[in-house]
């Protein structure tokens, strides 16, 4: 099928031109009849631009069409980030640290929203895909803070019981005269 604006063969079926990016046909294919009347090039008519414009579904790449009805440039829409790795990593060291348990839960949710952004980008639900990015931001944010604020907590403790300890066996002085 040749481009009517810049004549480039293209492939039988396609909607836009691979070269100039203008619409070849409407999405609807030819019937027989039109097929076999399209197929006579000896009384091939001028293109004339159809009346209404059909737009492919959003599959995330498509080509943008300026007001005039030319080909104005590609858009490529990409997912957000879903902060998969991050939330992943968090909740890893938070179960293997033994951390606590709020920032274990809060990790597990992170992953969960972070999978419903590509679940819903795949859908065509940009807004509900950048929320969900947000959500698992904000929730792996949260739960690597509580984490580590735990760790160094149990940290302190530790050095404290030890201090006591030592302490109430006379000293550290005490326990090197001893050995």
């Amino acid at each position: 099928m040749n481009c009517p604006k810049c004549g480039t063969q293209n492939m039988d079926g396609v909607t836009f031109c691979g070269s100039c990016g203008a619409q070849i046909a409407s999405l609807n294919p030819p019937s027989p009849v039109e097929h076999q009347q399209s197929a006579d090039y000896s009384q091939q008519q001028p293109y004339q631009q159809p009346p209404t414009q059909q737009q492919p579904p959003n599959s995330g790449w498509q080509p943008a069409v300026s007001p005039s009805g030319g080909y104005a440039a590609n858009v490529v829409s990409a997912p957000p980030k879903n902060y998969m790795t991050e939330a992943i990593i968090v909740t890893v060291v938070s179960f293997l640290c033994c951390s606590s348990l709020i920032s274990l839960i809060l990790g597990i949710i992170a992953i969960v929203k972070a999978n419903n952004v590509n679940t819903e980008f795949a859908k065509g639900n940009i807004d509900e895909a950048n929320k969900n990015a947000d959500a698992a931001k904000k929730l792996t944010l949260w739960a690597a803070i509580i984490a580590v604020v735990f760790i160094i907590f149990v940290f302190i403790l530790i050095f404290a019981i030890l201090g006591v300890g030592i302490s109430g066996l006379g000293g550290l002085d005490e326990i090197l005269k001893n050995m």
